[in-house]
């Protein structure tokens, strides 16, 4: 506990459950307050042990608790819940939050600053708008594919195409669903507008950000890559270290081991970022498939004889984990990226 005061509280839009627990480990208090209430307390409170889980408006909350000088703890919810006995209640949740944030075992997640959020939100808005489009591209293509209406492949044919449809009267496509298929065709290009937009705002972001031009450096890195590294590993003072980066963003081999046997199996699909690790893959992907046949930096002696050795796949895995080590080092020590000379 350090020695400090702990205030767990259930998040919520409204009504906040408030769990102080004093510096002997005893509950104080466990009761709903308001939005302006909790406010005061952390206003008002000695500095004390902020505890919340991993939830919509934590790091708002995070950033405010803490600008009143106390240490944040963002909880993992599934290592709450262990701690949650009785009923699922506000006040059982509350109390579990207070007693995994006692727990030393148990890691934090990192409190994420104004620019690592808005980098995230862009993130988020850009897969979002990104599926619609796609969704609504391949549900066009569909409407008029069960007329006989074939359409060539991407979205400039698509835009070029539905016109000709729409003014064709003898297509064979009925008169009444052509409305439908306008109204479709305007939300389209209304929805490939906004994906250009968020496109464009995210790019100005990015540029205005200074860790992010110096991540850009890296060997299949690009302006989405770099961004989520750094929303993702801030300046790095939530690990001790590059592997931390790397095991939480999901990019290390897995263990299995039991009985003095170390097993090191591959890496947890499920787990750590998967929008990140997809990106990662994909540029260390276009870095391997370009190497030169005579290698002028030890990073690129070391891909083409692990590629000898393991394969492309595996080489494209060690890569994104030896790109998310680098970052977590150049984040953390402020350093532009110096690739290292080959050396004979």
């Amino acid at each position: 506990m350090n020695n400090r005061n702990l205030i767990a509280v259930d998040l919520a839009k409204n009504v906040f459950q408030v769990c102080r627990v004093s510096k002997s480990g005893k509950t104080q208090s466990n009761k709903p307050v308001s939005r302006k209430r909790l406010k005061e307390i952390l206003i008002n409170s000695k500095p004390s042990i902020f505890a919340i889980e991993a939830c919509g408006s934590s790091h708002y909350w995070g950033r405010y608790a803490q600008s009143h000088g106390h240490t944040v703890r963002i909880l993992p919810p599934k290592a709450v819940k262990a701690f949650c006995q009785g009923h699922k209640t506000d006040e059982t949740d509350a109390q579990g939050i207070a007693v995994a944030a006692q727990q030393e075992s148990i890691k934090s997640c990192g409190l994420m600053n104004i620019e690592q959020q808005s980098l995230q939100a862009f993130d988020s808005s850009r897969r979002y708008i990104g599926k619609q489009c796609r969704g609504l591209a391949n549900h066009l293509r569909a409407l008029t594919y069960e007329y006989g209406l074939t359409i060539p492949k991407g979205d400039s044919a698509l835009l070029k195409s539905i016109p000709g449809i729409l003014e064709d009267a003898e297509n064979g496509f009925p008169h009444r669903l052509r409305a439908v298929l306008h109204a479709l065709y305007e939300q389209l290009k209304i929805q490939q507008g906004l994906f250009k937009i968020i496109e464009k705002e995210k790019a100005v972001q990015v540029k205005s950000i200074e860790p992010c031009q110096r991540l850009n450096a890296l060997e299949g890195v690009g302006p989405v890559a770099s961004s989520m590294l750094y929303s993702n590993i801030g300046k790095g003072e939530m690990f001790k270290n590059g592997r931390q980066a790397a095991t939480y963003l999901g990019v290390t081999p897995r263990q299995h081991s039991s009985g003095g046997k170390t097993i090191i199996i591959g890496i947890n699909k499920k787990g750590g970022n998967k929008e990140l690790r997809s990106v990662l893959y994909q540029g260390a992907l276009s870095v391997i498939s370009r190497l030169p046949e005579e290698p002028t930096t030890e990073k690129q002696r070391w891909l083409i004889q692990l590629v000898k050795r393991v394969g492309v796949k595996r080489a494209c895995i060690a890569l994104a984990n030896k790109t998310v080590r680098t970052a977590w080092a150049l984040l953390s020590s402020g350093e532009a990226y110096r690739p290292q000379p080959l050396t004979v």
